[in-house]
C-alpha cells in the first residue's frame, strides 16, 4: 500500500506543479501560492524533487515586503496584503539543508537565510512590539485555522496571541537558528537565541493544568480563550520537552483520539462545537496532524506517534488525496487533488514506526 500511495502522492504533486509553486488542490487557480501549505508542500517535493522544493521556498521569499513580512496569498505575483502565516519556511529550509548535506545546500541558504531572519524579526517588531514573546495576529486567516470555535469567542476587532502560531513560529525560530550556524552568521543567532527565550517563556504562562492544554490570548480583553482546539496541543510540535514536563497534555490528546476513528480531530470530539465534517471545528488536517507526530515522535511517545501516522496514511488510501477528512467516518473532505495532503503522505511514508 505504502508504494502505491507514494507513488499517488508523487503524481498529485507533479500534476498541481506550476513551475515555480504549487496550486493547493487540482481545482486551485494553477498561479496561487499560500504560505503555510507552500511550505508544507516543499517537505513532500523534497522528498522526490530537491531542487523542486527549494524553488517553492524561494518563490515564496520573491514575495517578501520590504519591511520583511512575507504575504499569506501571492497570485501572479500580486501579493494580499497585510497579512501573513506562519514561518514555516525555515523548518522546511531546514529539512532540506539537512537531506541535501551541506555542499548542495549552502549556496542557496546563503541567500534564503537573511529573508527568513528578516520575516522573523518582522514577527518580533510588527507583532510583538513590546516584546512579550507572543506575536499577535490580526485576522483568523493568519492563524491558518480561521474555521476554529476559538475565534468564535475573539472580540473584535482580532488581536489574539494564537498558541498554534506561536508555537509554530518558536519551532521554526529553532530551526532559523540552526540554519544561521550553518552559514556562522553569530550575530543572527545571538538575535534569534532572544527571540526563542522570549516565547519559550511566554508559552509557559499559557498553560493550563486544569485544562491539561494551552489557551491562545486574546489581547484586547486579556482574557485566555479556553477552548480545546489542535492549536493547545500544538507547543509539543515546537518543544517536545514538554511531554514529560506536561504529562497531561499528551494524555489530553490521548483523550480525543480514543474518541475519534481518524486521527487527529482538529477540535476535542464529544464538545458542543465539534462538528466533524468542518474544517478547524473537527475535521481532520493532515499537515496539523504531522506537526503533532512529529513532535511526539521527539518526545519519545512513538505509541501515539505511530498511531497517528498508520491513521493517516490509511484514511488516504481510503478517500483520496482530500484536503480534509471526517474524523468519525474517514470521509474525504474538501477539494480533490490536495497537494498538502501528498506532502504529508510522502513525510509519512519515509518514517518507520
Amino acid at each position: 500500500m505504502t508504494t502505491a500511495l507514494t507513488e499517488a502522492a508523487i503524481a498529485v504533486l507533479r500534476a498541481n506543479d506550476c513551475g515555480d509553486r504549487t496550486a493547493p488542490t487540482s481545482s486551485a487557480p494553477p498561479p496561487a501560492q499560500q504560505g503555510r501549505a507552500s511550505c508544507l508542500v516543499a517537505l513532500g517535493l523534497a522528498k522526490f524533487d530537491e531542487d523542486r522544493a527549494w524553488t517553492e521556498i524561494e518563490s515564496l521569499l520573491a514575495g517578501q515586503r520590504p519591511d520583511g513580512m512575507v504575504p499569506h496569498l501571492s497570485v501572479r505575483g500580486r501579493r494580499a496584503a497585510g497579512l501573513t502565516q506562519p514561518p514555516v519556511a525555515a523548518t522546511a529550509a531546514r529539512h532540506l539543508f539537512e537531506q541535501c548535506g551541506v555542499r548542495r545546500a549552502r549556496p542557496r541558504l546563503r541567500l534564503l537565510a537573511p529573508k527568513l531572519l528578516a520575516w522573523h524579526r518582522w514577527f518580533a517588531a510588527a507583532r510583538d512590539p513590546e516584546g512579550t514573546g507572543l506575536a499577535a495576529i490580526i485576522d483568523p486567516r493568519e492563524s491558518g485555522m480561521e474555521g476554529s470555535p476559538a475565534w468564535d469567542a475573539a472580540a473584535a476587532p482580532v488581536r489574539v496571541a494564537d498558541i498554534g502560531v506561536n508555537a509554530i513560529l518558536l519551532r521554526a525560530n529553532r530551526d532559523l537558528r540552526f540554519l544561521l550556524d550553518m552559514i556562522d552568521d553569530r550575530a543572527g543567532m545571538a538575535e534569534v537565541d532572544r527571540m526563542i527565550a522570549r516565547t519559550r517563556a511566554a508559552l509557559e504562562a499559557c498553560w493550563n493544568e486544569a485544562d491539561g492544554l494551552y489557551h491562545s490570548r486574546d489581547l484586547r480583553s486579556g482574557q485566555a480563550i479556553r477552548r480545546p482546539a489542535i492549536g493547545g496541543v500544538l507547543p509539543l510540535y515546537a518543544d517536545p520537552t514538554l511531554a514529560v514536563r506536561h504529562p497531561a497534555l499528551p494524555a489530553r490528546l490521548e483523550r480525543w483520539l480514543d474518541q475519534a476513528a481518524v486521527a487527529v480531530p482538529s477540535f476535542e470530539p464529544g464538545r458542543a462545537e465539534f462538528e466533524p465534517r468542518r474544517p478547524w471545528r473537527g475535521a481532520v488536517c493532515l499537515a496539523a496532524t504531522w506537526m503533532l507526530h512529529d513532535g511526539l515522535r521527539r518526545a519519545g511517545r512513538r505509541d501515539l506517534a505511530a498511531r497517528i501516522r498508520r491513521d493517516s496514511m490509511a484514511v488516504v488510501a481510503r478517500s483520496g488525496f482530500r484536503e480534509y477528512f471526517d474524523p468519525i467516518t474517514g470521509e474525504g473532505l474538501g477539494g480533490t487533488g490536495a497537494s498538502r495532503t501528498a506532502a504529508m503522505v510522502l513525510l509519512f511514508a519515509g518514517i518507520e514506526d
